[in-house]
């Protein structure tokens, strides 16, 4: 719980700005997330599962080969550090709707894929040494993510990919949290 209301509350405000800013361009439409032909749904699915195989595989292989990846799970852990899987399962669903509405929903048709990749990555950014990566870890997964919304034109996938993404990494660093504690 310590994680989770806090979250709560931020991702409601940036939720509600990404409506808002929706509403003001006139796009305010379910059919970004919901407008989706039952033959377009495994098309759509399959980019979000290797959008997030491959952000999930990238994650391990820097965590696996470099400091700064090392010593940034290591503050992650910190806070996420242990959380019961319905409480991974909802921040990783609000940051996934929020996150993605925002950036991808309203940014992105307004000022276009790199400034909003780029707004993404400094959204990210925590103004301690072992976080500067992640900004550009988040820019380069932002860029990966407004292609997949470009390529779609929905934020159904988009969602999945950025819920799957946080959702195994959570998951993978409660896990070795757990085996090293077992030892």
């Amino acid at each position: 719980m310590k994680v989770l209301w806090p979250a709560t509350k931020i991702y409601s405000v940036l939720f509600t700005l990404a409506l808002v800013w929706i509403f003001f361009q006139k796009r305010l439409s379910w059919a970004p997330l919901f407008d989706v032909s039952v033959e377009a749904i495994p098309r759509l699915m399959l980019g979000a599962l290797g959008a997030a195989a491959f952000l999930v595989a990238l994650s391990l292989y820097c965590s696996r080969n470099f400091l700064w990846a090392q010593q940034l799970e290591e503050e992650f852990s910190k806070i996420l550090v242990p959380m019961p899987l319905r409480e991974i399962t909802a921040i990783c669903l609000l940051s996934g709707v929020a996150e993605e509405t925002f950036f991808r929903g309203a940014m992105q048709p307004a000022v276009g894929l790199i400034p909003t990749s780029l707004a993404f990555g400094l959204a990210h950014f925590v103004p301690r040494h072992p976080f500067w990566n992640w900004s550009f870890y988040a820019a380069f997964a932002g860029f990966l993510l407004g292609c997949l919304f470009a390529l779609t034109n929905h934020l159904l996938p988009v969602i999945a990919a950025h819920f799957l993404t946080n959702f195994v990494l959570i998951v993978i660093l409660n896990r070795r949290h757990a085996m090293e504690t077992a030892r």
